[in-house]
């Protein structure tokens, strides 16, 4: 058994403090501590080491070296990648994880390399080309199939578990990548294969392999190649590339596509991070609703119930209107057209299948030559495959649900699901037909199915726990400082803000609108935005801020004088919300709210004759209800009229009394010298808390300032009358 190794904190340290030689003391040490033949690590521990010391001899005694900067460069590279290494060689023993299990395996394999796989792989793909020729043309297909499919799977479980990949599999995987004659499914399981090794492990000919693979042809294959290298930048974005990556990189950011893309991309990722809330809202909130509706609309019609043809009875379709369910589905489905994920709650259902207990299932395209397909369906089924393959709304994991689930469905049912899918088929083919600007639309499906099919993998893969969740994270690719430049101009940096503030991202999106704020003149609006941002993060002095500013540029804005308003009470500033309650009440003299908060501001400052104008004034414009008689009662309470006091308490305590209502009565009877009763409403106040005694004492205390000019009321008769009512409440 060996001791797992966890160096890269403590290396990250040491680089940044320039203390290489500090870095290698603690490689020495992880070496020693591991069992087993270690002689390749400590043999590149030994030639980076020397490297280091002619470095530091040459730069000691003063002699020029202008290769110093790139040479220090790939020393440190070189120890944070022996850093991964050891991490990686002591847990490859005994490390329960998908991963390593896969990794011993293939190790027991002799033989077996990326290369010779990718070799019958290609030779296996030959064959099945010409299949037809065959004398059993069916047999000899279906044989060939499973052991292309067989590699397949293989080919994925050597990718991602091996690291470092050497030059010889950079170039392997590379010709697989641009072999014209291998199928485009298998190119986007390697491309997957690659990506998921790289978010295991920092490697750097990975990173290379996806960047080349960026400028493939296959919109496809360079979109995946994007997807996986821009969530490793992320993964990634301490660890500096290499100067040669670094050229390999800016070379790529000179394509035509590549700010369009990677905008595209960013925004996808920001979708993402919505899946939860809409599988939260569809399965809390929609589905329940419209389950507690079946019978009434049964009723109408006798045949169960339908959502695909509910349009049919315009009674239905009210019914749905007057419960709200149909704003809800209405909102679900505006998402959904703007590419959010309304399929996740559904589909996480139906992952338990055992074709999605192999890891590389999860990355593979949709294809009907899939043996899935091909081998076991009948007819209808069939055709079903056939229209799903071009369906929009389904990313591949969910494709593939469909398909697995169609056997557990009666024939009919297949039948009308594939009608559906037929009319839906041709609804958006000519959709597609009319789509003006093709083929960035095209690339923007692309990313965003397969962004949904990561998604899927991290949150629903039966051994999910053991992956890094790149989904876990923001993943604003806007503060990457290799990608800032494509964020820069404030129309990008306009439409991303409004993205993320749209969704309630509003962490990123603040970030985002500051950086606007900069290359703009000052914007009333954008300040809004910014305080909103800061005021739902719970920065109500920075809201304050931004709200003001806004306020400079537009002084007549409604909306800033709530919000200033709101933060000044929020901040318990009476004083300063005042006026901005009181300008408000001026253009709404009839609004209820307004007139509570103006009515709090007057008391919270002293000013109790004009909060009761205030309050009364709400009493007459929505009746006598809470709103107004709770404030009133206290109010005159406070002002030292008891006996409106009375009047308001009483009202109270006959309707359904809140915890504070019983003290304010408390508090009424020890000024008036009913103490007996005040020890009685005091004890009422702590059986409604459910008999938390701190919390009344915390509030009493509070309230303290009521009998600071009671002379007849001193500590030892509150201290009885408390007493008292404790011990009456546990009674």
């Amino acid at each position: 058994m060996t001791t797992e190794i966890n160096l890269n904190k403590d290396i990250e340290l040491l680089l940044a403090q320039r203390r290489l030689s500090g870095a290698f003391a603690l490689l020495d040490n992880a070496v020693a501590s591991l069992d087993g033949n270690v002689w390749d690590i400590k043999s590149e521990i030994a030639r980076l080491r020397e490297s280091y010391d002619y470095m530091s001899r040459y730069a000691l005694e003063g002699m020029p070296d202008p290769g110093r900067g790139e040479v220090y460069e790939e020393l440190a590279d070189g120890i944070r990648r022996l850093a991964d290494g050891l991490n990686r060689q002591s847990r490859i023993a005994d490390a329960p994880t998908l991963y390593f299990n896969t990794l011993r395996y293939e190790q027991t394999q002799n033989g077996v390399s990326i290369n010779s796989l990718a070799a019958e792989y290609r030779h296996v793909n030959d064959r099945l080309s010409f299949a037809v020729l065959a004398e059993n043309v069916a047999q000899a297909q279906r044989d060939l199939t499973f052991r292309a499919e067989a590699i397949e799977k293989r080919l994925f479980n050597l990718i991602w578990i091996t690291y470092p990949l050497s030059v010889d599999d950079q170039e392997t995987i590379s010709s697989l990548l641009t072999d014209q004659a291998l199928p485009e499914h298998f190119k986007s399981l390697v491309i997957g294969g690659v990506t998921m090794g790289l978010l295991e492990y920092y490697d750097e000919r990975r990173m290379r392999l996806l960047m080349d693979a960026y400028t493939l042809q296959s919109p496809e294959l360079s979109v995946r190649a994007l997807c996986g290298l821009l969530m490793a930048m992320w993964v990634y974005r301490s660890r500096p590339m290499s100067r040669k990556l670094r050229a390999r990189f800016d070379s790529l950011t000179e394509q035509p596509l590549w700010d369009s893309d990677v905008k595209m991309m960013l925004l996808q990722f920001v979708r993402s991070r919505e899946t939860e809330r809409i599988s939260r809202k569809l399965n809390d909130e929609v589905i329940p609703e419209m389950m507690k509706l079946r019978p009434e609309i049964e009723k109408l019609k006798n045949r169960p119930l339908d959502v695909e043809s509910i349009e049919e009875n315009p009674e239905w379709a009210e019914i749905l209107e007057k419960s709200g369910v149909a704003d809800k589905m209405k909102e679900l489905q505006e998402i959904q057209e703007d590419g959010g994920d309304v399929m996740m709650g559904t589909f996480s259902k139906l992952k338990t299948f055992s074709f999605f207990n192999d890891i590389s299932n999860w990355f593979l395209p949709f294809h009907t030559s899939h043996s899935l397909l091909t081998q076991s369906l009948d007819q209808t089924t069939r055709m079903l495959c056939e229209l799903i393959v071009n369906a929009p709304m389904f990313c591949n994991s969910d494709k593939y649900s469909v398909v697995l689930s169609m056997e557990q469905i009666p024939e009919s049912q297949r039948s009308m699901m594939a009608s559906q899918f037929q009319a839906h088929s041709d609804q958006m083919a000519q959709l597609n037909l009319s789509e003006l600007n093709g083929q960035q639309k095209g690339r923007e499906n692309v990313a965003n199915k397969y962004v949904q099919d990561l998604y899927r993998f991290f949150k629903l893969f039966r051994r999910k726990g053991e992956f890094k969740d790149p989904f876990s994270t923001s993943l604003n690719l806007a503060n990457h400082p290799l990608l800032a430049g494509v964020f820069d101009d404030a129309d990008t940096l306009r439409l991303v803000g409004e993205f993320c503030f749209k969704r309630k991202f509003f962490e990123d999106a603040l970030t985002i609108f500051d950086r606007l704020s900069l290359k703009m003149p000052p914007s009333a609006e954008l300040f809004q935005k910014m305080g909103y941002c800061c005021q739902s993060l719970g920065r109500t002095r920075d809201a304050l801020t931004y709200y003001s500013q806004s306020e400079l540029l537009n002084a007549d804005s409604r909306w800033t004088m709530r919000r200033l308003a709101a933060c000044h009470k929020a901040l318990g500033e009476w004083k300063e919300a005042l006026p901005y309650y009181k300008k408000l009440a001026e253009f709404n003299p009839d609004d209820v709210t307004i007139a509570i908060n103006t009515g709090y501001c007057h008391m919270e400052t002293g000013e109790y004759d004009e909060a009761l104008k205030c309050f009364f004034k709400v009493e007459f414009l929505s009746g006598e209800s809470e709103r107004s008689t709770r404030p009133i009662a206290w109010c005159s309470l406070l002002s030292g009229d008891y006996v409106r006091a009375r009047k308001y308490i009483d009202i109270l305590l006959a309707g359904k009394p809140a915890a504070a209502d019983y003290l304010n009565a408390g508090h009424l009877d020890m000024l008036t010298g009913r103490y007996s009763d005040a020890a009685a409403r005091y004890a009422d106040s702590i059986v409604a808390r459910g008999g938390d005694v701190k919390s009344f004492l915390r509030d009493l205390d509070a309230d303290r300032h009521l009998f600071a000019s009671a002379t007849d009321i001193d500590e030892m008769l509150m201290g009885i009358v408390v007493d008292k009512a404790i011990a009456q409440a546990n009674s």
